[in-house]
């Protein structure tokens, strides 16, 4: 009985397939090029204007930010994953902040996803008064804290996914999607082309990292 239960516990914690990363490695880059390409840039002079109200307003929002959120839970279902195909502290720590980052960031999109969109349908139906609002959600102090919170424990995640990578498989694959998560937080102050650059650049580094674990795999 004691032999078989050590074979049951051996078995419940081997190591999983390298392929089980490559979904949401590819769900991750697919999204978040969606959301910076597709996401309408009305709002970058402002956001009590008309043209940010028709951003707002646009079915382009709520799918843009859909994206943006579940690109970001995306990169925390690959943490998860890495750290059962890699056990260890570095995948350890990529995996709890990526998770908790993934969470903390989420309110903040609602808020900007749905709030948001309501202001701008207001505005255009002839209430423009409530754009004033626009600064007031986006500033919110509990809001902002727990996004860059969010934010910076995706960064410490990203870093940690590639340190590990790079450790245990020899391959520095990981590195530039590892970088570019960490630089989700400083994207947001770019001009929209600068954005959308970093969306494609974002979808071609999780794109490598998935090809370079199928390489690996072959």
């Amino acid at each position: 009985m004691r032999t078989l239960n050590r074979h049951l516990d051996s078995t419940s914690t081997s190591p999983i397939s390298p392929t089980a990363v490559v979904a949401p490695l590819v769900a991750t880059g697919v999204l978040m090029a969606a959301y910076l390409v597709l996401r309408p840039y009305g709002d970058v002079n402002g956001g009590a204007t008309p043209v940010a109200a028709q951003a707002f307003a646009s079915w382009q929002w709520i799918a843009a930010h859909l994206c943006g959120a579940a690109s970001l839970a995306s990169f925390g279902r690959f943490t998860l994953r890495l750290k059962e195909l890699l056990p260890g502290l570095r995948t350890r720590i990529a995996r709890t902040t990526g998770l908790l980052g993934s969470v903390a960031v989420l309110p903040y999109y609602g808020a900007e996803m749905f709030g948001l969109h309501a202001l701008g349908r207001a505005a255009l139906k002839g209430d423009p008064g409530v754009l004033r609002l626009v600064e007031q959600i986006r500033n919110q102090p509990v809001a902002l804290a727990t996004f860059g919170a969010g934010l910076i424990l995706l960064a410490i995640s990203g870093i940690a996914a590639a340190l590990a990578w790079s450790a245990e498989r020899g391959s520095a694959a990981a590195w530039p999607l590892g970088v570019l998560v960490a630089l989700v937080l400083p994207q947001y102050y770019l001009p929209p082309v600068g954005r959308m650059a970093f969306g494609v650049a974002y979808a071609l580094a999780a794109f490598y990292l998935a090809w370079d674990v199928l390489r690996s795999r072959r």
